[in-house]
């Protein structure tokens, strides 16, 4: 998805997104409890700064916004308690039990360090990026090596 964003960018076009995901240095039971408590788009196999260089993006930036994450997934648990009553009639007693008991997971895992929240912006550079050999091969195209200067 990301090289496709790249691709409909214009040259030095850039891009934003925020995003929650696992904080870095986690181990492997971390990792599974922050795929457990965070969204499902949480579980991803890299981190997002080097998935968009991957992409062929660069100038790419992040910016921690946990502490704002975790002050309105507090908020979101103090008003769904504040109109439990209402809540209820309209979702049933379960529903509201099993999201309030999400949140205050999630909540757990962002203040232990589990969960963050960044925003990431990158640019799409002027030129494309340079391709291997083997890259151009696979996909079909010509790739001219200037030669060599003694």
């Amino acid at each position: 998805m990301l090289r496709a964003c790249r691709r409909i960018l214009r040259p030095c076009g850039r891009t934003a997104f925020f995003t929650i995901h696992p904080a870095a240095g986690l181990t492997g039971a971390q990792r599974r409890r922050a795929s457990r408590d965070g969204p499902v788009a949480v579980a991803t196999g890299r981190p997002h700064r080097q998935l968009l260089q991957a992409a062929g993006f660069s100038q790419v930036t992040e910016t921690d916004c946990t502490a704002e994450f975790a002050a309105v997934t507090r908020a979101w648990i103090h008003q769904w308690e504040a109109n439990r009553a209402d809540l209820v009639a309209l979702l049933g007693e379960a529903e509201v039990h099993e999201r309030q008991a999400k949140r205050r997971a999630q909540l757990r895992a962002i203040e232990d360090g589990i969960l963050a929240r960044s925003l990431f912006t990158a640019c799409r550079p002027a030129k494309p990026p340079e391709i291997s050999q083997n890259q151009a091969r696979c996909r079909n195209a010509t790739v001219i090596t200037p030669p060599e200067i003694p």
